[in-house]
C-alpha cells in the first residue's frame, strides 16, 4: 500500500516525472503520427496498384500473347476459387491528342466485364454534369454542346453516342494540358473530352517480327479520363475496345488458303490462326486468400499448356508480385523512418532514468526510513518500477491522444497552415510584442514597490490584449492585407500539386497504436530498472546517513 501512496505523491509534487511523462508524451505522439501517415500512403499506393490489375493476372512472356486465350479463361473462370475473368490485350503505342504525340500504353478491355475484376468504372472522372456545369446550362437544356451525352455510359462501352468511330479513355496524366490546381484538382475544361485522338501501333508477327502492312493507325473520340492514384499509370494509360485493339495489332482470328509449297496449287481447306491475347485477369472469390486462387489458376494454366505444346505457357502473377518492386521500396522507406524515429525516441528512457536516478539521490533518506522499518530491496525495487510505469502509463496515453487529434485533423492542420498562418502570425506578433513591452514596463513600475511580477503579469496582459485589438484595426483598415500576409507566410506539408494524391492520409491503426503504447510504457519500466536496482541496494544505514 505504501508503495502506492508514495507513486501517487510523488506524480502529484514533482516536476521530473512530469517532464519524463512529457517526453514519453511527446516521443509516442512521434511515432504514431508517423507511422499512420506512412502507412497511410503506403495503404493508398496498395489500393492504386490493385484498382487496374486484379487479384491474379495470367501474362502472356511476348508481346504476341498467346493463342486459345478464349479456351483458358473458360476453364479459369470454371474454377470455385475465381468468380470472374477478363482477357484483355497491352501493347506499346503513341496518341497524337491536340497535336501532341506522346508514348503510351494501350490496353485493349471489354469494360463490363473489366469493372467486374478492377475499379475501373470508379476511376472515370467525368460525368455529363460536368459538361453542363462548364458550360452553365441545364441538363435537358437544347443549347448543350453534345445534349443527353453521358460521359460515364461512354465509358463503359467505349463507344460514342454521336459519332461512328472508336472511343477512347486515356489517364489523366495522358492529356499534355491539364494541371492540378492548389487543392490538387484537375479542371474540366482542360480536359480532352470529345476531342479526337489518334493512336499509332506495330503489329507483330507470332515470332515477333514487324507486320508486313507496317504500322496500324486508328482515329478515336477521347470519351473520358481516369485517375487510378499511381502516377506511373495515369500518365500512360489509354483504354480502348479488345475487338478495336485485336484487329488492330493483327492477333484476331485470320483464316487463309493452304497452298502446295511445291507446285504453288491451292489446296482444299483453310489454315486458321487462332485469336490472341496478352493478358487475362483474375478476381478471387470471397473466403479464398490470394496464394490459393493464384495456386489454382497456376495449375489450370499447366494442365492448358499441356494440352496446346506449341503455346509458350503464359505466366501467373498476383498484383502484388506485379508491384513487388514499387511497393517494397515504399515498404522499405516506412520500416526506415520508423526506425529512425524509434531510434530518437530512447531519449524517453534516458529521460525517465535520469529523473528517478536524480530522484533515489533525493530520496535516500526515505529510501532508508523505508527500509529500516521493514521495507524488503524487491518492495523499494517495485516501488520506482511502478514509479516508470505510472509514468509510461500516464505518458502513452496522453501521447496517444495527442498522436490521434493530429492525424485525424491533419489535412485541415494542412490547410491552416497554408491559408491562415500569415494572419495568426500577426495576430501572435502583435500580442506578443504587447505582452513582453508590458511586461517590462510593469516590472519596472512595481520594482521600487515590491511588486514586480504582479505588475508585469497584469501590465503584459493588458497590453497583449491592446495588442490584438490594434492587429484587427489594422487588418480592417488595409486592403488585402490579410491576402498579402496569408500568401507570404504559410506553409505546406503536403502540396497536392507536388504529390498525387490530394489529401494526407488520416487513418491511425488501431494494433500500431496499441503496439506503440505498450513500447513506451515498456521503455519507462526499462529506463527506471537501473535506478530501482540502485535504490533497493542501499544500505539502510549509509541512506539514513545520508546527507
Amino acid at each position: 500500500m505504501y508503495k502506492l501512496t508514495l507513486i501517487l505523491k510523488y506524480l502529484r509534487r514533482k516536476l521530473g516525472p512530469m517532464f519524463a511523462a512529457l517526453a514519453v508524451m511527446l516521443c509516442t505522439a512521434m511515432v504514431i503520427i508517423v507511422i499512420s501517415v506512412m502507412g497511410g500512403f503506403l495503404d493508398l499506393l496498395q489500393t492504386s496498384a490493385k484498382q487496374l490489375t486484379g487479384d491474379v493476372s495470367v501474362i502472356a512472356r511476348s508481346l504476341t500473347g498467346f493463342a486459345y486465350y478464349e479456351e483458358l479463361a473458360d476453364q479459369i473462370e470454371a474454377l470455385p476459387e475465381v468468380t470472374a475473368v477478363s482477357p484483355v490485350i497491352g501493347t506499346f503505342g503513341m496518341i497524337n491528342l491536340d497535336g501532341q504525340t506522346i508514348g503510351v500504353n494501350i490496353m485493349g478491355i471489354e469494360p463490363t466485364d473489366f469493372s467486374k475484376i478492377v475499379r475501373y468504372e470508379n476511376t472515370l472522372m467525368w460525368s455529363a454534369e460536368d459538361i453542363y456545369d462548364r458550360y452553365g446550362i441545364e441538363p435537358n437544356g437544347s443549347n448543350a454542346p453534345t445534349p443527353g451525352v453521358d460521359l460515364h455510359a461512354q465509358a463503359m462501352t467505349l463507344k460514342p453516342a454521336a459519332i461512328d468511330m472508336p472511343g477512347v479513355v486515356i489517364g489523366v496524366e495522358v492529356n499534355p494540358y491539364h494541371y492540378r490546381d492548389e487543392q490538387g484538382q484537375y479542371d474540366f475544361s482542360n480536359s480532352a473530352v470529345q476531342h479526337e485522338a489518334a493512336l499509332t501501333v506495330l503489329p507483330l508477327t507470332e515470332r515477333g517480327a514487324p507486320a508486313e502492312i507496317g504500322p496500324s493507325y486508328l482515329k478515336a473520340a477521347v470519351l473520358n479520363e481516369f485517375k487510378s492514384g499511381l502516377y506511373d499509370i495515369d500518365k500512360s494509360q489509354v483504354f480502348v475496345r479488345f475487338d478495336v485493339l485485336q484487329k488492330l495489332l493483327g492477333m484476331d482470328r485470320r483464316e487463309s488458303k493452304v497452298f502446295d509449297p511445291e507446285t504453288g496449287k491451292e489446296l482444299p481447306g483453310v489454315s486458321v490462326r487462332p485469336a490472341r491475347a496478352s493478358e487475362i485477369v483474375v478476381k478471387g472469390a470471397e473466403g479464398y486468400t490470394l496464394d490459393q486462387v493464384k495456386t489454382a489458376v497456376q495449375e489450370t494454366v499447366t494442365r492448358f499448356a499441356e494440352a496446346h505444346p506449341n503455346v509458350v505457357p503464359p505466366a501467373v502473377r498476383t498484383w502484388e508480385q506485379r508491384h513487388a518492386q514499387f511497393i517494397n521500396a515504399v515498404k522499405n522507406e516506412k520500416g526506415m523512418v520508423t526506425f529512425l524515429f524509434i531510434i530518437i525516441s530512447i531519449v524517453a528512457v534516458v529521460m525517465v532514468a535520469t529523473t528517478f536516478y536524480m530522484t533515489v539521490l533525493e530520496k535516500t533518506r526515505d529510501i532508508g526510513v523505508l527500509r529500516a522499518v521493514g521495507a524488503s530491496q524487491a518492495g523499494i525495487m517495485g516501488l520506482f518500477l511502478g514509479y516508470g510505469l505510472a509514468v509510461g502509463v500516464v505518458g502513452s496515453f496522453l501521447g496517444l491522444a495527442l498522436a490521434v487529434s493530429v492525424v485525424w485533423h491533419l489535412n485541415e492542420i494542412q490547410y491552416w497552415l497554408a491559408n491562415h498562418l500569415g494572419v495568426s502570425a500577426h495576430y501572435a506578433w502583435c500580442a506578443g510584442g504587447g505582452a513582453l513591452i508590458g511586461a517590462v514596463v510593469g516590472g519596472a513600475i512595481g520594482y521600487p514597490k515590491r511588486k514586480t511580477l504582479r505588475f508585469a503579469l497584469m501590465a503584459a496582459l493588458v497590453l497583449s490584449i491592446l495588442g490584438l485589438i490594434g492587429a484587427w484595426i489594422i487588418l480592417d483598415q488595409i486592403d488585402d492585407l490579410a491576402y498579402k500576409l496569408n500568401h507570404t507566410i504559410s506553409f505546406k506539408m503536403w502540396d497536392p500539386q507536388t504529390y498525387f494524391f490530394d489529401r494526407i492520409p488520416d487513418k491511425v491503426k488501431f494494433y500500431d497504436a496499441l503496439f506503440i503504447g505498450l513500447g513506451a510504457i515498456l521503455s519507462s519500466v526499462i529506463g527506471a530498472l537501473i535506478p530501482a536496482i540502485f535504490a533497493a541496494r542501499l544500505d539502510p544505514v549509509e541512506a539514513l546517513r545520508y546527507e
